[in-house]
């Protein structure tokens, strides 16, 4: 049994900060004390550093199958563990979509093979497949996905009847998409008569705008206490949503009702941003104002938002060309999301604990993922090792996503993540992935 010792650690939890020596023994921490001594341990130095438990990402599109021209598993978790994901939930948008459980089992098959952090996958819900919704077995999934507005194929559910089947059917937490497409289409509409072929990447946040947002996501409250579904709405924009779910903050995440998820391109970035980076910021929904920024940020520091994830959404550099309608929405951001809130955190934005808690424990309790998101006796070893006093610029040949560009290119980070521990495995060693053992397949306890 191989064994790691994390010598002098200062350990995040949601609860507090201490410094302690930590003992893994196979894939679980066994012991976390004063002072532990054991000569058969491989040691880990870590007085200078920061110890998260390893982020579990509830929302990200690693594009296989079927999408490998953009992004494979392979890539996409080589990326994750690189910058302290440990684990994650990826959608179903694929080709074809991830709409039944043996599409799902064929996603498990790949990831078994070629995924380095842990995983689970989603099932999608469209308008006909409403009796495998209701048969999946919820164990086996992360949860069901429901585009109510900007998707592809045949995963677009915005038909009230048909949505509110598959809220009633579902057996587990439905995770949400929120955009209105009758008001997307109308504010196109108006820029292309204003505009013609030439709208500015700067007119996104007002073509997806946050009236179609506020629309979708009182919607789908609305279904939810009708049926009594558990839902997550994910990636909040507007400081609207937002005081609709501070209305419905109540119970604990594992068995709150109602919740929402904040992404990192509205944590860290608003529409100024739009000027430099145009394409490359281009995500639905869109990056709105620094007010709505500022009351996301507000909103995971209080709890009103329970889970921070990426929306990790690679496209390859063609895509990203031309003009707006032309070019597809979605960015990669799973390699720098921990940097990202640990640049909040040197901003005083938010603390150490509220990272640890948004993007792990709340994020497995949420979700019913046994046994991790904590730094305890007994949960698999999953950790991100930071240096909070090492700057990290990101370059363009370090990224590992299939991409290969990312809205932070040449942006300097004020941490770096040094290693990361995957079920006991010491996959990135000072930057670099050193094990490729593969990841597991998440457990769900429902």
């Amino acid at each position: 049994m191989s064994k790691l010792l994390l010598k002098n650690a200062l350990l995040v939890t949601p609860e507090r900060i201490i410094r302690k020596d930590l003992l893994i023994e196979g894939q679980l921490i066994t012991k976390i004390d004063n002072d532990i001594s054991d000569a058969q341990a491989k040691l880990i130095e870590c007085h200078e550093y920061i110890v998260l438990p390893g982020l579990i990402d509830d929302h990200v599109h690693f594009r296989e199958p079927g999408m490998t021209q953009k992004a494979s598993i392979f890539s996409e978790s080589r990326a994750a563990v690189l910058g302290g994901v440990t684990s994650y939930l990826d959608m179903p948008n694929n080709n074809p979509a991830t709409t039944t459980i043996d599409l799902i089992n064929q996603k498990k098959d790949i990831a078994k093979k070629n995924s380095l952090a842990n995983y689970g996958f989603y099932l999608g819900a469209t308008d006909n497949n409403l009796e495998e919704i209701k048969k999946v077995p919820i164990k086996e999934i992360a949860g069901i996905k429901v585009f109510m507005g900007s998707s592809t194929g045949n995963l677009l559910v915005d038909n009230a009847e048909k949505l509110y089947g598959i809220f009633e059917s579902a057996r587990t937490i439905i995770a949400l998409h929120c955009e209105d497409t009758a008001t997307i289409l109308k504010n196109e509409k108006k820029a292309r008569e204003s505009y013609s072929d030439n709208v500015p990447f700067s007119m996104h946040p007002l073509i997806r705008s946050r009236d179609c947002c506020i629309a979708s996501s009182t919607l789908a409250i609305q279904l939810a206490m009708q049926t009594g579904a558990r839902i997550h709405i994910m990636h909040i924009s507007t400081k609207e949503e937002i005081a609709m779910l501070e209305q419905l903050k109540f119970g604990n995440v594992k068995t709150r009702q109602i919740s929402g998820e904040a992404c990192i391109p509205h944590l860290f970035f608003s529409e100024s941003d739009y000027l430099q980076k145009n394409a490359f910021l281009k995500c639905n929904p869109a990056v709105k104002t620094e007010k709505d920024r500022q009351a996301i940020v507000n909103a995971i520091e209080n709890g009103t938002l329970t889970t921070v994830g990426t929306d990790h959404a690679p496209h390859e550099i063609q895509a990203k060309q031309g003009t707006y309608f032309k070019c597809a929405s979605g960015l990669p951001s799973v390699q720098y999301s921990c940097l990202s809130l640990l640049e909040l955190w040197k901003r005083k934005e938010i603390t150490l604990e509220t990272i640890a808690k948004v993007t792990a424990q709340n994020v497995a309790e949420r979700f019913h993922i046994e046994n991790r998101g904590r730094i305890e006796e007994g949960y698999y070893a999953d950790l991100a090792i930071i240096n909070p006093l090492l700057n990290h610029k990101v370059k363009e040949d370090e990224i590992a996503s299939s991409c290969k560009w990312s809205p932070f290119t040449e942006h300097t980070f004020p941490a770096t993540v040094v290693h990361t521990i995957v079920n006991g495995n010491h996959v990135v060693e000072n930057g670099k992935i050193v094990d490729e053992t593969s990841g597991e397949a998440l457990t769900f306890d429902r």
